[in-house]
């Protein structure tokens, strides 16, 4: 399924975006990688061309529009084609509100959700076109809002309605979209995440979870890309949620309340 087809994936040089690109391109496809970061697109660029040569990657950030216009023109300059986006770019947040500045929600909203929805634009297009996929890589934590975690969960839960309004816009060109809810997934040591003053600070491991593998997650997204399915979850527990979610919605937000204390503990 995948032979040939030209995928842009977002924020691609770590973690579950850096496995999505290692497994799609062990299944013949050309592939587009991204980072804010030069190192880390030259870092990961060494890495895939040990065994596949059908790979390019551009230092840049997705929150701005300009650059994904750029993304664009250089996946379609080398490969001449775009088939599938992946929007997978974005970045954990903790911290209070009331202790959290504006700074700090800026940054959250520009990568979560301007990161999905500018990448989509400047390809939109491209994937109609060739009757491609779009998929929108959310999170638990956008199906409900999590204490401590509120403008990652707010921005999650914004890209869940983006990929529902794609769904309906895009049907009548035959462009599949989806949505896909990774738990807690393993991360790199320097994983980082954006604390209440807007700071990148190293994410800590976080006890008592037992998280699943990064191959285990991006397996799954491979797996919604070819049995196209709308929503689809990394673990059993993810669905469960959204389940008890759907059915009684105030019960589930009583829960939440009640185990506040211990949500707010894990960040």
């Amino acid at each position: 399924m995948f032979k040939n087809k030209v995928i842009v994936i977002t924020g691609s040089t770590q973690g579950i975006g850096f496995k999505t690109a290692e497994m799609l391109l062990n299944r013949g496809a050309r592939v587009v990688i991204n980072s804010r970061s030069s190192e880390k697109v030259t870092n990961a660029l060494n890495s895939f061309e040990k065994f596949s040569p059908n790979v390019i990657g551009l230092a840049g950030d997705v929150s701005n529009y300009e650059f994904c216009i750029a993304l664009r023109e250089f996946a379609i300059k080398k490969f001449g084609q775009i088939d599938i986006l992946i929007n997978n770019a974005g970045v954990a947040s903790s911290g209070l509100l009331k202790e959290s500045v504006p700074d700090a929600l800026e940054k959250v909203i520009n990568i979560n959700l301007l990161g999905s929805i500018y990448p989509t634009m400047a390809c939109l297009n491209d994937i109609c076109k060739d009757r491609g996929s779009i998929l929108f890589i959310s999170s638990v934590a956008g199906i409900i809002g999590l204490p401590s975690y509120s403008q990652y969960s707010a921005t999650k839960r914004a890209v869940i309605s983006l990929a529902e309004s794609l769904k309906s816009e895009l049907i009548d060109y035959g462009v599949f979209v989806g949505i896909n809810y990774p738990g807690f997934t393993e991360n790199e040591e320097h994983k980082t995440i954006i604390n209440s003053e807007g700071v990148e600070v190293r994410l800590s491991k976080r006890p008592g979870i037992n998280a699943l593998t990064r191959e285990q997650t991006a397996g799954k997204i491979i797996e919604q890309l070819q049995k196209k399915k709308f929503r689809m979850y990394s673990s059993i527990s993810a669905k469960i949620i959204q389940i008890i979610y759907n059915l009684l919605p105030n019960l589930t937000l009583r829960i939440v309340i009640y185990l506040r204390k211990k949500i707010i503990s894990m960040q």
